[in-house]
């Protein structure tokens, strides 16, 4: 593939979250939504990647100061191809993915999957998914795999209501096709500039636009509500326990809270009702009794933790054994304690 820029919108405010916070730094299992994109991105080893913020871009800006991307700022809030033109100046010569910041569900191989479609025609290309109640989203109006319209809801008929497959907002423009978004108009009843009129434009200069259809609608959607981002934690909860038992732990059930950046080795069981946070590392043949808590600690191998323990920012070297009740801590630990 040529050359690719990633463009992460992030500049809404997200009023259903009812937050002073920025909704893209809202957690779901204890990390902020954008860092989970700007993952999944990274894993593309674009050229760049460039986010788009707007409402709270201090607090977003400073939160990925150090995560090797270039923020730009929409300071006025005119729509998504608006948001977009708004990263011109930062891209090089390479197509143009879109991302969104508050999809923190999706997944590496979902973009490589749509980039290789994409590849086979390099036309415009949006990600589509079919859901059971539509309402909110732009309707996607097709012939075949090829995109006629997309209308957002407050446009659409009546019977364009009816349609569920649905536009996502994940898309892919070829460099040569970034210029159609001067051509939008904001000629809608909300008065914004709509990057889904791209497919206007496009179609009216003899251009195919394409859809990807993505079956899963909770692994691209974005989250607009406390009960969506309760919905993310629990189907990102699931995909942890399952990655960790891949390599080799145990868990007795599936009430246990890993943190999504939590290392853990193999031949490790892990007990009901435990709690394991932060930048933690757990290494091999340890057993972790029931209703534990474990922050942004090393636990080296064959250690055996007893229930009700809580270890905060402390080291455990090989072969250690604590008891009940314990609470390890760095200003409590000592050298007898830790060997």
């Amino acid at each position: 593939m040529k050359a690719l820029d990633v463009v992460i919108l992030a500049a809404g405010k997200g009023e259903r979250m009812v937050s002073a916070k920025p909704k893209v730094l809202h957690e779901v299992m204890g990390k902020p939504m954008i860092d989970y994109v700007v993952e999944a991105a990274q894993g593309l080893k674009p050229s760049r990647i460039v986010v788009v913020t707007g409402h709270g871009r201090e607090q977003v800006e400073t939160h990925l100061k150090d995560g090797a991307v270039i923020c730009a700022a929409q300071q006025d809030q005119k729509g998504t191809a608006h948001a977009l033109l708004t990263s011109a100046e930062h891209l090089g010569d390479g197509d143009v993915l879109v991302l969104y910041g508050d999809v923190p569900l999706i997944e590496f191989s979902t973009l490589q999957n749509f980039l290789s479609y994409y590849e086979e025609g390099r036309h415009i290309t949006f990600m589509t998914t079919d859901v059971v109640d539509p309402k909110g989203y732009g309707r996607v109006i097709t012939d075949g795999d090829e995109i006629i319209e997309i209308k957002e809801e407050i446009d659409a008929s009546p019977e364009e209501r009816e349609i569920r497959e649905i536009n996502t907002g994940i898309c892919i423009i070829p460099r040569e096709s970034f210029d159609y978004l001067k051509e939008i108009r904001a000629e809608n009843k909300k008065g914004e500039y709509y990057l889904t009129d791209i497919c206007k434009v496009a179609r009216n200069k003899g251009d195919i636009v394409k859809a990807y259809r993505h079956g899963v609608a909770s692994d691209v959607l974005g989250i607009n509500s406390r009960k969506e981002q309760t919905e993310a934690n629990i189907i990102m909860k699931q995909r942890v326990l399952e990655r960790h038992m891949k390599n080799g732990v145990s868990f007795l059930d599936n009430n246990v809270y890993i943190g999504s950046d939590v290392k853990i080795g193999k031949d490790t069981m892990i007990f009901p009702n435990c709690y394991i946070t932060g930048k933690t590392i757990i290494g091999n043949q340890i057993t972790i009794g029931p209703n534990a808590v474990i922050r942004d600690s090393i636990i080296h191998d064959n250690i055996k933790i007893a229930g009700f323990v809580v270890v905060d920012g402390v080291e455990l070297m090989d072969d250690v054994e604590v008891g009940p009740f314990s609470h390890l801590r760095p200003e409590t630990a000592n050298v007898e304690v830790l060997k």
